[in-house]
């Protein structure tokens, strides 16, 4: 069986210095032209994103190597700060991603009208991914509730696509009723931004998409997650991941999990962080599956609720990548 390699340098060593020596040794210099850096910039009251401290670095590695990068990222489904384009760049600003200081521009991807490239029938590639020439996909390792395990599958998913097929994936987190247990009480629909629950609490299939704001304040028990649905929702992720990277233009790939600030939710969450293990490092690879696999035994698979792997094997099955790696310190 073929090992890949993943390059690994440890928190304890000063990560933003440490950052041009490991993305050297991963090929930083095959990613020529228009670099699109995917990332997540933080929903507007998060805390826990990678900070622009580093991205900066990133971006002045790659435009020594000859590149010219971008940083980008897509809209949500879910209506918050991030929900339009325009949403976005208030968001991203307010938390230091100003192309002045980092040294690029910063694009939401899908544009202002959720703008994208159909690749099948359900995926649409988000457009300024579509148009780039190579990516670099910097990921913040997390647990997440629904998927378990959230790096840079989730992170190509979700992140590279339009509105359309992120509501694809969600599709398998819709709610589902016991409507014996519904007292009516009216909270799902008061919570729900999406008239996703008729006046009888039935939901509306066609309008939900599956963020769970109703199952959270559901204090009877009537709406719950369908069964099996994070296995199913990572295999969906997997899905999806293995459609952008094989239709994308071009096949130009580096992959940089930051494994800091850990915690049991995505970069989505806009409450105060718990963490879920001490400050790791970074890894990186030209191989997702290595990268997520490497990811989740360093943190360590227990500290995850259910099971992180389901994604990262499916992945592989796809043909993504190598669940074997080495881990070749830099």
């Amino acid at each position: 069986m073929s090992m890949s390699e993943v390059y690994f340098t440890d928190a304890k060593d000063s990560m933003v210095e440490k950052l041009e020596a490991l993305l050297e040794k991963v090929g930083v210099g095959d990613l020529k032209e228009v670099t699109a850096l995917k990332m997540h910039m933080g929903e507007r009251n998060n805390k826990t994103f990678v900070k622009p401290l580093y991205v900066q670095k990133i971006v002045a590695v790659v435009k020594k190597h000859g590149g010219d990068p971008f940083v980008t990222d897509t809209t949500t489904i879910y209506k918050a700060g991030r929900y339009t384009a325009m949403d976005y760049y208030r968001t991203a600003f307010a938390h230091g991603f100003l192309p002045s200081y980092l040294g690029c521009p910063v694009i939401i991807a899908d544009g202002l009208k959720d703008d994208g490239v159909q690749v099948t029938e359900k995926i649409e590639i988000a457009k300024s991914i579509y148009d780039s020439d190579a990516m670099l996909v910097i990921s913040h390792a997390t647990g997440h509730g629904a998927s378990s395990f959230g790096g840079a599958i989730k992170n190509v998913a979700m992140g590279c696509v339009t509105k359309k097929t992120k509501k694809y994936q969600h599709e398998v987190t819709q709610p589902v009723r016991d409507i014996n247990l519904c007292n009516q009480c009216d909270k799902c629909r008061e919570a729900c931004k999406h008239d996703a629950i008729s006046e009888d609490h039935e939901i509306i299939r066609e309008n939900c998409i599956g963020c769970g704001s109703c199952i959270a304040v559901c204090e009877t028990g009537a709406l719950k997650s369908a069964e099996g649905m994070s296995p199913d929702l990572q295999k969906r992720l997997s899905e999806v991941a293995y459609v952008v990277l094989t239709n994308l233009p071009y096949h130009k790939f580096i992959f940089v999990n930051f494994l800091i600030d850990i915690t049991p939710f995505c970069d989505c969450a806009e409450f105060a962080p718990e963490y879920m293990c001490s400050d790791i490092g970074v890894l990186a690879s030209k191989d997702i599956v290595a990268v997520d696999m490497a990811t989740i035994d360093m943190i360590g698979k227990h500290l995850f609720e259910g099971d992180p792997t389901v994604q990262v094997r499916e992945a592989h099955r796809l043909g993504l990548g190598e669940l074997e790696y080495e881990i070749c310190r830099v």
